[in-house]
């Protein structure tokens, strides 16, 4: 039915078509188009028999002084458009469908990214706004009224982080909440749902390696300065500061074994600890021993293909 209707309406469109273009057509058709029509096949003689060539050229040489010779090559030139666009048209629709559909994820994904730098530009302004916090002013009660899940406080000399620490009920949901509990792609700095604060062997905690040198971000510069001897202090809402003694760093592909909360034994305990010592890649040098509780922190690579992670020992409680 569609066809149908286009071959009715042809004779409407090629008049329409005919008395826009008819004085411009002609002159350049009559003048021009039948000129070169004459030079192409004088110039391809060697392919087409040269009576069947010769016919041609004097056809077109011949048009090129008879304008009116201009109508019929009117007619076939919105003839051929015609026919090209009648059946071309339902083709075109792939073009209005999957191609232009597929503008509207791109658009999506860049709504979604502006709203991802939203939430990140939103991370940042909590975390540089804890990180000026000195963990002498610390105030829980404060703390807890903005987000119930704090129970501690986490500063690392030589870096940026200086942060309330928060511990859900597992180790998803920090991974895309801010502190706020607000939906973030930055996250927030975590203990491991598993530890029972710090009276673990080793109490885990964890934060995104983001860009912008917040949140465990800032990890990184521990393998840069070349510090000997780095401390990084924990303050719990019993307002007890615990200090550790960093002696061991080092990046890894992702694994579960430096994860490990508690061990059976302290055979057992020690050869893990001798196992993440022997992977020390900073100039650190501290024994440690199954008497020793220790803490971790880890972040992914910049990559995000691997791990890096901060093992300290306890030195101190106050």
């Amino acid at each position: 039915m569609k066809y149908i209707k286009k071959v009715l309406f042809l004779p409407i469109y090629i008049i329409k078509m005919f008395t826009k273009g008819f004085s411009v057509l002609s002159l350049f058709l009559s003048r021009g188009f039948y000129f070169y029509l004459e030079k192409l096949f004088r110039s391809i003689n060697k392919l087409i028999p040269l009576k069947i060539n010769n016919r041609l050229a004097n056809y077109f040489e011949n048009a090129r002084e008879d304008p009116s010779h201009v109508v019929m090559v009117i007619i076939w030139f919105l003839c051929a458009i015609y026919i090209f666009d009648t059946l071309h048209i339902d083709n075109t629709s792939y073009f209005q469908t999957s191609s232009f559909n597929g503008i509207k994820p791109i658009v999506k994904e860049t709504q979604q990214k502006k709203e991802e730098n939203y939430l990140l530009s939103k991370d940042l302004n909590l975390y540089r706004m804890y990180g000026k916090y000195s963990i002498n002013d610390i105030n829980f009660d404060s703390l807890k009224e903005k987000n119930n899940n704090t129970i501690a406080w986490l500063t690392v000399e030589g870096t940026n982080i200086n942060y309330p620490i928060v511990q859900a009920d597992d180790n998803d949901y920090y991974l895309s909440h801010s502190f706020d509990k607000a939906y973030s792609v930055g996250g927030w700095t975590f203990m491991d749902y598993r530890n029972d604060k710090l009276t673990d062997q080793n109490t885990i905690f964890y934060g995104h390696n983001l860009i912008n040198n917040t949140s465990f971000g800032s990890l990184v510069k521990l393998f840069k300065n070349k510090h000997s001897d780095i401390k990084i202090y924990v303050l719990t809402d019993e307002y007890k500061l615990y200090t550790y003694q960093v002696f061991s760093g080092y990046t890894i592909k992702p694994e579960t074994y430096y994860l490990q909360t508690n061990f059976f034994t302290d055979d057992e305990y020690q050869m893990f600890l001798d196992k993440i010592s022997s992977r020390n890649k900073l100039p650190v040098n501290v024994s440690v021993n199954t008497s020793d509780s220790i803490i971790t922190l880890s972040t992914c690579t910049n990559d995000n293909k691997g791990r890096r992670v901060i093992h300290a020992k306890l030195i101190n409680v106050q």
